[in-house]
């Protein structure tokens, strides 16, 4: 386990506990679970740099499953940020890391409780979808919802793949950017520009329950008819 200063723990947890909110779920602290760049790069040298939930089969942790969530220095400082300060493209860009990283932990978490396996699409379309989802309500409680399409714009309009990646994972990346880009202008123009927080809560647990084909054929069709 990697020991945080303060105002990272803070954020960290305050992290956690809004998406476990926002999708209706329960999760022990992510903090248990987070390893050092020594232990990412001895586990997976290939992870990225900046975050990565580590999965091996072993003796602790979710299920029969050994997991590892790493957070880099950087990603772990813009969540130290306080809340009133702006959200400036670095910022986002780290406190989104941040918050998919923590929606991966929350989400396998929440399939090995079901038992129910979970495919890594899914997984990446709900942490695509996650950011989003975290940064808009902190936007909502600011009276500033009206910047949803800008933030939208920012999170998934100039996807780049890491160079790294293989062609199989690039394509998985950018698909799930795009099913959770589709679903956010769906959830937008539905619940968001109406003011309408309770529906929209209610149709994000909705999709988070569904199951893996069912879940991407849900955002699929949402891509098929939100595309423009």
């Amino acid at each position: 386990m990697t020991r945080l200063p303060a105002r990272a723990a803070l954020g960290l947890a305050q992290l956690q506990t809004l998406l476990e909110s926002v999708n209706g779920v329960k999760a022990d602290p992510v903090d248990a679970f987070l390893v050092s760049a020594e232990e990412r790069e001895s586990i997976c040298p290939g992870a990225s740099p900046d975050e990565a939930l580590l999965v091996s089969r072993g003796e602790v942790a979710l299920g029969d499953l050994r997991v590892g969530l790493f957070l880099s220095d950087d990603v772990l400082g813009h969540l130290a940020r306080g809340h009133r300060e702006p959200w400036t493209q670095n910022r986002l860009n780290g406190f989104c890391q941040a918050a998919e990283g923590v929606s991966h932990f929350l989400y396998l978490n929440h399939r090995a409780q079901a038992d129910r396996p979970v495919s890594m699409l899914e997984m990446e379309a709900q942490g695509e979808l996650d950011k989003y989802l975290s940064v808009l309500l902190q936007l909502w409680a600011r009276g500033e919802r009206a910047a949803s399409p800008e933030l939208r714009a920012s999170l998934f309009g100039a996807w780049r793949p890491r160079p790294e990646l293989t062609t199989q994972e690039r394509e998985r990346y950018r698909l799930a950017n795009a099913l959770a880009a589709a679903t956010a202008k769906m959830l937008e123009v539905r619940y968001v520009l109406a003011g309408r927080l309770e529906a929209l809560l209610r149709e994000v647990r909705r999709i988070y329950r569904l199951g893996g084909g069912e879940k991407l054929s849900t955002l699929a069709r949402g891509m098929a008819a939100w595309a423009a």
